[in-house]
């Protein structure tokens, strides 16, 4: 029993950890990405900018009360002293207020944008995860592949020594081989140093930097990519940026019109509870006063007309400057409107670049894997040198690091195109977990 004990503690101690998938880590990032946080604690604060524009049309209730000490003199010699109390209500509701009416319709656009502006952060961290990840797949990859091209190169050194002591080969295979063996250390310390950068990136996203999984099996050639044209008509319905866009011009035209409300009269209905309870006792210190003690009461209707006719010129000046800030606002929108067209445009052609790279550095791995062979059995023969098989060999590992690189810039090629679209989603991250080692 005692061994059974330690043989499954064993176990436990050593089994292995599982990788993160991308979705795992993205989950990860919905937690610890501070960028998301800081996004989400301004879409709360800006989704109220409607209400409280809101609250310019609803009734609006003011109470306050008082009480007051109050003495009497007469030559010096005190006739009274008393506490009188009171307490008012008013009640005020706006009837005709066309500038609040134009401000609470500024202020549903701009909570409408505020919206847009999350959903595009949210889409913007989607797409930093999928940088942050692959780019430290690549990093790892990298590596990898300089550590075995400096394990070959060491062989190929070892082999190249031996000769020349046994006075087979010349020096000069060996110093050549002495060379490409110490640029292959050179690129293998070069990627640990860039391992470590990709890793702190994954850091600062989510705060940790597990072990994650490779991407394998993923049908590049298969993968179908749409027309450049239909990709704009959907980048100019869905796009957030565009949407944040045309929501603040919205905003501005409604603040243009809300200026007017400066030269237009306001009418408000509005109604005050006074109430007051004194407990004077004379009049002058002579009179007494019948109403000592009681509370008497005044209730006021009315409907209150008011028209600015002259304010020093401000309400023209504040006129011109919305309108020419809705003037702004106008060609912010068509500007914006032809950026995400080229943006657009640019990561379309960007993909289907990307898509052919792969392929063609599918290619070229066969190919230098192909003319590695020949140049071996070449050396063999001694109708290639030394020098044609070291460079067909470093050409291997270029080209297999290569290849890896493409894949992943693939993704990230389809995931640009997806964000400047505005339809890049979660699901899209989850749709690569099956093809996650």
């Amino acid at each position: 029993m005692k061994i059974f004990i330690f043989s499954f503690f064993l176990l436990f101690l050593t089994a292995p950890a599982f990788n993160k998938t991308l979705s795992e880590i993205y989950e990860i990032a919905l937690e610890e990405d501070p960028q998301l946080k800081i996004a989400e604690a301004t879409f709360r604060a800006n989704k109220e900018i409607k209400e409280q524009t809101l609250a310019g049309l609803l009734p609006s209730i003011t109470t306050s009360a008082s009480t007051t000490w109050n003495n009497s003199f007469i030559d010096n010699s005190k006739t009274d002293e008393y506490n009188s109390f009171g307490y008012s209500l008013r009640l005020s509701q706006p009837i005709i207020r066309v500038d609040r009416w134009f401000q609470f319709a500024s202020g549903k656009a701009l909570t409408e944008s505020a919206a847009a502006q999350f959903l595009l952060s949210q889409q913007q961290m989607i797409f930093r995860v999928a940088q942050a990840y692959f780019g430290l797949l690549k990093a790892q990859n990298n590596l990898e592949t300089a550590v075995s091209e400096e394990r070959a190169l060491k062989k190929q050194l070892d082999r190249a020594k031996r000769l020349f002591e046994e006075n087979i080969s010349p020096i000069t295979d060996f110093q050549e081989t002495q060379a490409f063996y110490d640029l292959s250390r050179v690129s293998r310390i070069a990627s640990e140093g860039q391992l470590e950068v990709a890793r702190e990136i994954l850091i600062a996203l989510v705060n940790e930097a597990p072990e994650i999984s490779d991407l394998l099996d993923y049908p590049f050639g298969k993968v179908l990519v749409d027309d450049q044209d239909e990709w704009v008509r959907i980048g100019l319905v869905n796009s957030n940026v565009l949407k944040t866009t045309k929501l603040s011009e919205r905003a501005a035209q409604n603040n243009a019109k809300a200026s007017i409300g400066g030269h237009i009269p306001n009418i408000d209905l509005v109604g005050t509870l006074n109430s007051n309870t004194s407990y004077q006792g004379r009049f002058g210190g002579f009179i007494e006063n019948p109403l000592l003690g009681l509370e008497t009461e005044s209730n006021n209707y009315s409907i209150q007309f008011s028209w600015p006719l002259v304010a020093g010129g401000i309400a023209h000046s504040k006129r011109r400057e919305a309108y020419a800030n809705y003037d702004k606002a106008k060609e912010q929108t068509k500007f914006t409107t032809r950026s995400v067209i080229q943006d657009i445009k640019s990561k379309h052609s960007s993909l289907l670049t990307a898509k052919a790279n792969v392929q063609a550095r599918e290619q070229a791995f066969k190919s230098a894997e192909s003319a590695l062979i020949a140049t071996e059995y070449g050396f063999e023969a001694n109708t290639r040198n030394i020098i044609d098989l070291l460079n067909a060999q470093r050409n291997v590992f270029a080209a297999e690091r290569d290849y890896a690189s493409a894949k992943y810039d693939f993704i990230l090629s389809d995931f640009a195109l997806k964000l400047s679209a505005g339809t890049l989603s979660p699901q899209d991250l989850y749709n690569l977990d099956e093809f996650m080692n």
